[in-house]
C-alpha cells in the first residue's frame, strides 16, 4: 500500500473517531464552533497560506459547522513597537466581546503574543499551536490549556541526503538570518551536524546582508553544497520571499541549494527532506478536532512533526545531472515538463543534429590546421605562465628527483631558508632544510613517502641556513614526466606566527585552569590546610620552587611562616624570616606593597633592608631575584608571598593568576577572622556564606571595580523584582546573593579585555564568554546555602537556546537565573562605563520587552517593568563603594 493510500486511510479512521467523540461529548453534532486562526506572518507567504488551508480543510472534515476568523500579524515585515501596540489594540477591540471555542496559533510569534495577552483577551479558551520552532514557548505547567505541533525540520537527514547525492562534496554551507526562528534553527543545526565535521567542513554564513551573502557565496570553493536554514530577512529586517532567497543563491554560485520546507523547491531550490506545509496544517487541524470534541489539551501531548517528504525540482535535477533512479524511494519531483512536448523536442534535436553533423565535419577539417598552429603558440605561453607562477608564488616551492637532489627552487624558498638558488640546486633536499639536526630523520621519511607516490600534508620544524628553526606546514606530492621519471614537489608555508599564537593560547588556558584549581583549593578548607597546596600550585605555574608565605599578626609582626622548598610548602614551627627582618624592614616593604606594587629583591637593585647582611641572608634562603607580592585583606597588608624565579618577566596570564592567588588568600584570611568572631554555630554558615559572597565580589573590585558596582545594582534590582512577584524570603536571598557574584568569573579575564573601549574581536569575545564557566567552577567548589554556581553559569542563557555557555532552553534555566538575566541586561545597558556612556533606561526596557518569550522569561520581564513603574532607581554610588 502506498504512502498516499495509508495517509487517506489514516484520515478516514481519524475522522470516524472524531465523529464518535463528537457524538459522545463536547459540542453536539451540528453546533457551530468558533475558531480563530492567528498567523504570525502575512497571507501570501507560501508557508502561511498552505498551513492555514490545511487547518481549515481538517476542521471542515468534521461533522460540526465551523465559523472561522483569520488574522495575520505580518511579523516578517517591519513589526515595530508601535505596530505591536496597534495590533494589540485592534485585537482587543475586535475580540473583547466575542466568545471563541478555540485559538489556532501558526508559528512562534503568534504563540508568544498569546502568552502576553491571551489570558486577558481569551480567558479559558484552549490553544492549538503549529509551526513552533522555539520549544521554550511550550510549558504545560504554566500553560496547561495549550498543545500542538513542533516544526521539527529534518536538518541532519537533509545534510546526509546532500552528501549522498553529491559524494564529492567537501564543504557544507549553512545560511541563516537573524530572526528568532533563524537563531533557533541555526542553534539546533550546529548541535545536530556536529558529527559531520569529520567528513566535511561546515561553513556558517550567518546574519549577512544580501550583498555580503552574495560575495561570500561567489567565493565558495568547488565541492560545496548549500543548506538554507532560514533566510527571509535582510540586515534591516525587510522581508525576502522564498523565490527571491533561492534566486539570490543560484545567481551567486553554481552549488546545489538544499532546503527544509516544501515551499523552497517550488521556488527554485534543488530539494531536500522537506516538511509539507499543507500536511502540517492538516495534522494541527486533526489535533484541533480532538480539543473541540472535549478532550483537554493537557491530555493531548505536544509532538514534533517528523513526516518528511523527499522533494526535488526537475530543472535542478537536470542541471546537476541527477537521475530519478538516484533519488530516495518515495521522492516527489515537481515542475516536471509535459512528456509529449519533450518527445517532439527530442525529435527536432535529432534532425538538427544530423543536418549539422555534415557541416560540422567540413568545418572541423578546416579548423584542424588552424588548431595545430595555435597549439605550438599555446604551449609556449603555458610554459611561460607556469614558470611565472612557480617563481613568483608567496609560498616556498621545491622540486627534487628520485635521488632526493634539488632540481628547482623559487624565490620564496630562498628567502625562507636563506640560500641562493645556486647554493640549493643539486643539494640533498633533507640535508638542505634539516641537515645536522634532530628533524633530519623525520624529513627523510617524508621525502621517501612522497617519492613512493603518497600525498603528504604535515607540520613540523625545519632549519634555515644559519641553523634557526622555522615552523612550517609541508605539502608534498609526486608527478611523472612523459619519459617515466618521477619527481617530488614540495610546498613549505611559514606558520611560525600561527604557532606562537597557539602557544600563547595554550599558556592562557593553562593559567585559567590553574586559577580555577587554586580557587577550588582555597575554598575547600581552612587556611592551615589549603594555603600550602595552593602555594605549591601557584609556584608550579610560574616555574618557582623556592619561596614563602608569611601572615602578619594584629600587632604587625610576622605571625605564621609557610616555607616553599623544592616545590613543597610546609608550615614552619620555628622563626626564619622574623629572625632576618626587623620591624623597620617590614614597614618599609609594606609601604611599597600597600598600593598593590610588586617588589623584586636581588643584588642588582637598591635594597629596602637597612642591613645589607640581612638582605644577603634572604637571598641565601630563597635565591635571587626574589619576587614579593602583597596579600591584602580588609584594606591592609595581611601577608607576603615570595617566589624565587630565575627570570624576571612572565606572561600577562601568569601575572593575573598570581594576583588572583594573593587576592583569594587574603579573602580566606579575612573569612577566617570573620568566622572566628561568631559564637553561634547555627548562624556561622549563612553569615560566612554572605561574607564570602561579598568578599569574592570585592576581590573582583581590585581588578574591575565597575563590574562589582554592576553586580551590586543587579542584585538590588533582582531582589526588587522577586519581592514584586511575591516570592518567599528564601527565594529573595537566593536571587540577591546569586546576583552579587554572577560575574565573579571575570576575575580570570585579563583587564585589557574587560575595560577595552570599542568592539571586542572574536577571540576576545570568546575569552570573555568563558567567565560564566569560571564563575561556576569557583563557586561550585564550596558549599553555599544558595545556588550561586548555577546562577553564575546560567545568567547568559536564553529561553530559545541561543544563549551561552550550554545553550539551555526554557524550563532548563532555573527561575533565579531567569530573573538575574533580565536585571543584568537592564543595568548593563543603563549604567555608565569608562569606555562608553549609558544607553538609557528606556532603551534597556525596550530591549528586554522585545525579547520577552524568545530571549527572556515573560514573567521576569513583566516584573522588571512593574518595578520600574513603581519608581525603582539605580544608585551610582555603588560604583564608588566597590572601589573602597
Amino acid at each position: 500500500m502506498s504512502k498516499t493510500a495509508l495517509r487517506r486511510l489514516g484520515k478516514l479512521v481519524f475522522t470516524a473517531t472524531s465523529i464518535l467523540l463528537l457524538s459522545c461529548g463536547g459540542a453536539a453534532a451540528g453546533d457551530k464552533s468558533r475558531v480563530l486562526i492567528l498567523n504570525s506572518y502575512h497571507s501570501i507567504y507560501p508557508w502561511t497560506a498552505e498551513v492555514t488551508e490545511g487547518v481549515r480543510q481538517a476542521l471542515l472534515s468534521g461533522t460540526g459547522e465551523v465559523e472561522f476568523s483569520i488574522e495575520y500579524m505580518d511579523t516578517k515585515h517591519s513589526f515595530s513597537k508601535a505596530a505591536q501596540a496597534a495590533f494589540l489594540d485592534y485585537m482587543q477591540r475586535k475580540y473583547s466581546a466575542r466568545e471563541l471555542d478555540l485559538v489556532v496559533c501558526v508559528d512562534d510569534d503568534a504563540l508568544a503574543f498569546l502568552h502576553r495577552i491571551g489570558r486577558r483577551l481569551f480567558p479559558g479558551v484552549p490553544v492549538v499551536f503549529c509551526g513552533l520552532n522555539n520549544r521554550g514557548l511550550y510549558d504545560p505547567d504554566m500553560y496547561p490549556n495549550a498543545t500542538g505541533l513542533f516544526e521539527d525540520v529534518d536538518i541532519l537527514g537533509t545534510a546526509e541526503l546532500a552528501m549522498r547525492l553529491f559524494p564529492g562534496s567537501r564543504n557544507l554551507v549553512l545560511i541563516s538570518d537573524m530572526s528568532d526562528s533563524g537563531l533557533a534553527v541555526l542553534s539546533r543545526a550546529r548541535r545536530e551536524l556536529a558529527g559531520l565535521d569529520r567528513y566535511v567542513r561546515i561553513i556558517d554564513l550567518f546574519a549577512l546582508s544580501t550583498s555580503e551573502l552574495q560575495e561570500r557565496l561567489s567565493a565558495l570553493p568547488p565541492g560545496s553544497v548549500i543548506l538554507m536554514l532560514i533566510y527571509f530577512q535582510d540586515e534591516d529586517g525587510n522581508f525576502i520571499s522564498p523565490s527571491q532567497s533561492a534566486s539570490l543563491v543560484r545567481d551567486s554560485c553554481p552549488s546545489p541549494l538544499f532546503s527544509l520546507w516544501d515551499m523552497m523547491p517550488a521556488a527554485g531550490a534543488f530539494g531536500g527532506n522537506v516538511l509539507s506545509a499543507r500536511r502540517h496544517g492538516e495534522k494541527a487541524g486533526e489535533i484541533a478536532l480532538q480539543v473541540l470534541s472535549g478532550v483537554p489539551p493537557l491530555n493531548v501531548p505536544a509532538q514534533p512533526d517528523t513526516e518528511y517528504v523527499p522533494m526535488f525540482d526537475y530543472g535542478e535535477l537536470a542541471r546537476f545531472g541527477i537521475k530519478k533512479e538516484d533519488l530516495p524511494h518515495g521522492s516527489t519531483v515537481i515542475n516536471e515538463p509535459d512528456q509529449d512536448g519533450m518527445l517532439n523536442y527530442r525529435l527536432i534535436l535529432i534532425n538538427a543534429a544530423v543536418l549539422l553533423s555534415g557541416a560540422g565535419y567540413v568545418a572541423l577539417l578546416m579548423m584542424n590546421e588552424r588548431r595545430r598552429k595555435k597549439a605550438a603558440k599555446s604551449l609556449a605561453v603555458r610554459k611561460s605562465m607556469w614558470e611565472g607562477l612557480f617563481g613568483n608564488s608567496p609560498d616556498s616551492y621545491i622540486v627534487f628527483d628520485s635521488d632526493n637532489r634539488v632540481l628547482n627552487v623559487n624565490a620564496a624558498f630562498c628567502r625562507m631558508f636563506g640560500y641562493t638558488p645556486e647554493e640549493a640546486l643539486g643539494r640533498d633536499v633533507d640535508t638542505l632544510v634539516a641537515g645536522g639536526h634532530e628533524e633530519e630523520d623525520t624529513a627523510r621519511r617524508i621525502s621517501r613517502r612522497v617519492q613512493q607516490g603518497e600525498a603528504v600534508s604535515t607540520e613540523g620544524v625545519r632549519r634555515r641556513k644559519d641553523g634557526g628553526a622555522v615552523h612550517v606546514r609541508l605539502q608534498g606530492v609526486s608527478f611523472s614526466l612523459p619519459g617515466g621519471e618521477v619527481l617530488g614537489y614540495g610546498i613549505y608555508t611559514d606558520i611560525s606566527a600561527q604557532r606562537k599564537g597557539e602557544l600563547e593560547m595554550e599558556g592562557l588556558i593553562q593559567s585559567e585552569a590553574a586559577v580555577v584549581s587554586i580557587s577550588g583549593t582555597l575554598l575547600s578548607g581552612d587556611s592551615y590546610s589549603v594555603v600550602p597546596k595552593a602555594l605549591e600550585e601557584a609556584a608550579s605555574l610560574v616555574g618557582a620552587d623556592e619561596g614563602f608565605f608569611i601572615e602578619f599578626a594584629d600587632s604587625g609582626y610576622i605571625g605564621r611562616e609557610l616555607l616553599l622548598s623544592g616545590g613543597r610548602a610546609v608550615w614552619s614551627s620555628s622563626p626564619h624570616l622574623s629572625d632576618i627582618l626587623a620591624w623597620p624592614d617590614i614597614e618599609a616593604i609594606n609601604q611599597r606593597l600597600r598600593g598593590g606594587e610588586r617588589l623584586v629583591l636581588d643584588h642588582e637593585r637598591p635594597s629596602l633592608i637597612a642591613d645589607s647582611r640581612r638582605h644577603g641572608e634572604l637571598a641565601r634562603l630563597f635565591g635571587s631575584p626574589l619576587h614579593v607580592l602583597p596579600v591584602l585583606s580588609e584594606g591592609r597588608v595581611a601577608g607576603w608571598v615570595g617566589l624565587h624565579r630565575a627570570w624576571a618577566s612572565q606572561s600577562e596570564a601568569q601575572d593575573s593568576a598570581l594576583d588572583v592567588f594573593c587576592d583569594l588568600v587574603g579573602s580566606v584570611l579575612q573569612h577566617e577572622r570573620r568566622q572566628s568572631a561568631s559564637a553561634e554555630r547555627a548562624r556561622i554558615l549563612e553569615g560566612t556564606s554572605r561574607g564570602i559572597v561579598e568578599i569574592l565580589g570585592r576581590t573582583l573590585a581590585m581588578k574591575d571595580p565597575y563590574t562589582v558596582g554592576h553586580q551590586f545594582e543587579v542584585a538590588r534590582l533582582a531582589r526588587a523584582m522577586a519581592v514584586k512577584g511575591g516570592f518567599d524570603e528564601t527565594f529573595l536571598d537566593r536571587v540577591y546573593y546569586g546576583a552579587l557574584v554572577h560575574d565573579l568569573g571575570k576575575i580570570v579575564i585579563p583587564s585589557s579585555i574587560l575595560s577595552k573601549p570599542g568592539r571586542l574581536n572574536q577571540v576576545e569575545f570568546e575569552i570573555i564568554k568563558r567567565h560564566a564557566i569560571h564563575g561556576w567552577e569557583i563557586l561550585s567548589s564550596a558549599e553555599f546555602p544558595w545556588p550561586l554556581a548555577e546562577i553564575a553559569v546560567q545568567h547568559h542563557e536564553r529561553m530559545n537556546g541561543s544563549g551561552y555557555p550550554n545553550g539551555l532552553v526554557g524550563a532548563e534555566i532555573i527561575s533565579e537565573a531567569r530573573i538575574v538575566a533580565v536585571a543584568d541586561v537592564v543595568e548593563a545597558m543603563t549604567s555608565h562605563r569608562p569606555y562608553r556612556p549609558g544607553l538609557g533606561l528606556d532603551r534597556a526596557l525596550d530591549e528586554v520587552n522585545s525579547g520577552s518569550g524568545s530571549l527572556f522569561d515573560p514573567l521576569a520581564v513583566e516584573l522588571c517593568l512593574a518595578v520600574m513603574e513603581d519608581g525603582f532607581q539605580f544608585d551610582e554610588k555603588s560604583y564608588e563603594i566597590s572601589l573602597i
